[in-house]
């Protein structure tokens, strides 16, 4: 019994020493903004987004603020899953950054699929791109998104209708092709 006593009094102060779980804080690394809320705002029952329909909304918090998929109507947008493990998410990478840098009207939101925040900060600097990585911690954005491969990539209208979609890493080549379906 003693032993126990002992133990429940080492947890009970473990736990004040090390306080309570802080608010995670929106960050940049280097040129990366990392946004480490996300959350679904569309919970329309289809399993799926599919092209013609309109894109499922959500939102992230970047360090100036939160944000909305549908704030950015009237311009094209490109959401891309991705996972810090995935190699050819990381290929793609730098062709999603030019075709930002191209097209500088192109917005580009990055949503990791059920990474940390401390796992996306450590490997944004692999990647240096000025777009944001958006943890999407509990894969509700993607499963809404219908995402099982990753990369999956969403090309959306100016409208917030899905133009087309994606599976597999993009080549400059196939990546313009998609960007010329946007309207």
């Amino acid at each position: 019994m003693r032993h126990v006593i002992i133990f429940l009094s080492f947890i009970f102060m473990l736990a004040a020493c090390t306080g309570a779980p802080q608010a995670s804080q929106p960050l940049v690394v280097g040129e990366t903004p990392i946004a480490p809320e996300s959350k679904l705002i569309d919970t329309k029952p289809d399993w799926a987004a599919i092209p013609g329909e309109k894109a499922p909304d959500f939102s992230y918090t970047l360090a100036d603020g939160t944000y909305k998929l549908s704030d950015l109507r009237g311009k094209p947008v490109i959401v891309n899953f991705w996972a810090t493990w995935c190699l050819p998410c990381v290929e793609e990478m730098p062709e999603l950054e030019a075709a930002r840098r191209a097209n500088p009207e192109l917005v580009i939101l990055a949503v990791n699929r059920s990474e940390s925040t401390d796992a996306i900060a450590a490997f944004a600097p692999k990647v240096n791109v000025s777009f944001p990585l958006i943890t999407d911690r509990d894969g509700a954005i993607g499963e809404r998104y219908g995402v099982i491969n990753l990369p999956t990539t969403f090309f959306i209208n100016r409208d917030g209708t899905i133009a087309a979609r994606h599976l597999g890493a993009l080549t400059a080549e196939r990546l313009a092709e998609r960007l010329a379906e946007v309207r």
